[in-house]
């Protein structure tokens, strides 16, 4: 038989960073001869496969797809009767591994995510620079919360200056100013994971100079995406 065994399979298909490779290939498929017969009904074949590490990729909760794929090898020239394959049974075989995770023994993680908010001014002047920091707090009261992300909304008036890096007090994150569909936003990377019983801090500074046309307040939006 010519068997082919590819390692998470699905991240292949979608295109992601595959999490686990042949130990001595360092790579996700291997391709190899079963050879089965009379006198050798079955056959077994080890392989090592490793997890890479932690920071070379984000997604832990998809389970990891194993596939084996196998067909006829070509038949050798002294074969007189070579073998078929039953049309009944499948050549694609799919098992599941999963990543162990912080979130109790059903290792499915139901975290407790919450936040809060404050400005550093409350009132702003038309003409003025209006600089200001937005001080957000995030805080995980339940299980393990993974790819976790905080995302701030800036409203039409604003615009993004940067993280503030100066006050120990506040938590030093990745954060990434994007537009998406036409809003902008700030995406920071809470933890992967966001452990139980963390809280981070971040203070982002804005400039608010657009006020003619706007409303008695302004409003940013947080979500938090995991």
């Amino acid at each position: 038989l010519k068997a082919e065994l590819h390692l998470d399979w699905l991240k292949g298909t979608k295109g992601g960073v595959k999490r686990v490779l042949f130990l001595d290939t360092q790579q996700p498929q291997h391709s190899g001869l079963l050879r089965l017969g009379q006198t050798r009904p079955r056959a077994c074949l080890s392989y090592m496969i490793y997890l890479k590490e932690e920071d070379e990729f984000r997604d832990k909760l998809t389970p990891i797809a194993l596939t084996l794929n196998y067909s006829l090898a070509l038949p050798s020239p002294d074969q007189t009767l070579p073998p078929v394959l039953n049309e009944y049974s499948s050549t694609f075989l799919q098992e599941h591994a999963y990543i162990l995770l912080d979130c109790g023994d059903d290792n499915i993680c139901i975290p407790d995510l919450q936040l809060s908010a404050s400005m550093d001014r409350s009132e702003l002047v038309i003409g003025d620079d209006n600089l200001v920091m937005l001080t957000i707090t995030a805080v995980n009261q339940g299980e393990g919360a993974y790819e976790t992300e905080l995302y701030t909304l800036i409203p039409p008036e604003a615009d993004y200056i940067g993280v503030e890096r100066r006050v120990e007090s506040l938590s030093q994150l990745n954060c990434e100013y994007k537009t998406i569909n036409e809003s902008r936003m700030v995406v920071c990377d809470l933890g992967n994971p966001m452990a139980t019983g963390t809280e981070l801090s971040v203070g982002l500074r804005f400039s608010v100079q657009r006020l003619e046309d706007s409303g008695p307040k302004i409003s940013f939006e947080l979500q938090i995406h995991r």
